[in-house]
């Protein structure tokens, strides 16, 4: 209804009582890049630099950015119900502590998804337990999400900011003509 008071959310300066974090979308997805910062280590770690660089060249150039900008969005959406979830709550732990474990699971049901399309498409079945890779999904995919979710809630931390939620009353309508006011002929001419 146009006469209800409208909720808005208003910056803080500082902390003060019944305020909430809230960051935008923009600063959860730009942590949810950063949190790829874990496998990029591992990428060039795990193998010779020459064949990472080869790797990233044959269609690297398209996929990379694909998979980095989904892989972003995919975290930015976990961290943005997160951070309304725990909103309130100003201990710094309960909030790294969450998004490792959310992490955690996220990863390895990503990690578990994507091995079984890639036994579908080899071997017909989707039995990835069975996959020469399965054992080391299992305990590594936890581990890397952990620590990417909580290198990603780190970049995340300089573009939280404290807000308030105030009502207003709605705006009045600018274009009902009231009698006797000054401004009748530049109300007629609109």
């Amino acid at each position: 209804m146009a006469n209800d008071l409208k909720p808005i959310r208003q910056g803080l300066a500082a902390y003060e009582d019944g305020a909430h974090m809230y960051a935008r979308f923009g600063v959860h997805w730009r942590a949810g890049a950063a949190s790829l910062i874990p496998f990029g280590i591992i990428y060039f770690t795990t193998q010779d630099f020459g064949d990472a660089a080869t790797t990233l060249t044959m269609g690297g150039y398209i996929i990379g950015p694909a998979v980095v900008a989904l892989f972003a969005t995919l975290w930015a959406v976990m961290s943005f119900g997160l951070l309304h979830r725990l909103r309130f709550d100003t201990r710094t732990w309960v909030h790294y502590t969450t998004y490792a474990v959310a992490g955690a699971v996220g990863l390895f049901l990503l990690a578990m998804a994507s091995l079984a399309l890639v036994q579908q498409y080899n071997d017909g079945t989707p039995d990835f337990w069975n996959a020469a890779s399965f054992s080391g999904f299992l305990w590594a995919s936890p581990l890397l999400g952990a620590i990417s979710s909580i290198v990603g809630r780190r970049v995340l931390a300089p573009g939280i900011q404290w807000h308030v939620l105030i009502e207003r009353p709605p705006l009045p309508d600018v274009f009902t003509y009231v009698d006797g006011k000054h401004d009748r002929d530049e109300f007629q001419r609109m």
